[in-house]
């Protein structure tokens, strides 16, 4: 993946996510994950793909549910990966599993534009 990509993903623990997310200017897309996860790591490109797409209208967050164990039960997180659209730190919309940079995409778009 691009350099412009990786940094245009954010990586949290449990310290820093609820200031993040809930001062956030905008919306985030956080992707609950964990590093021993397959689909995860398949999922991991796309989501850094889509984020250098969106970065100037959207946040884009990782949060390692093992890091984030705080923040997964939370939202809720029973499955990973679990993408997650945070607006003023309150859950707008989520998706189990991985998708196509175009599912991807389409499901962000609904909420906000690029």
């Amino acid at each position: 993946m691009a350099e412009h990509s990786r940094q245009a993903v954010r990586e949290l623990t449990d310290e820093t996510f609820e200031t993040e997310t809930s001062q956030a200017p905008g919306p985030c897309v956080v992707d609950f994950y964990a590093t021993w996860c397959p689909h995860c790591k398949a999922f991991r490109p796309t989501f850094e793909q889509v984020a250098a797409d969106y970065t100037s209208a959207v946040r884009f967050y990782a949060a390692d549910v093992e890091k984030c164990s705080d923040a997964a039960g939370k939202f809720g997180i029973r499955s990973i990966p679990t993408v997650v659209l945070v607006s003023g730190g309150e859950k707008v919309d989520s998706h189990v599993g991985g998708m196509s940079a175009e599912a991807f995409r389409e499901w962000l778009d609904k909420h906000v534009a690029a």
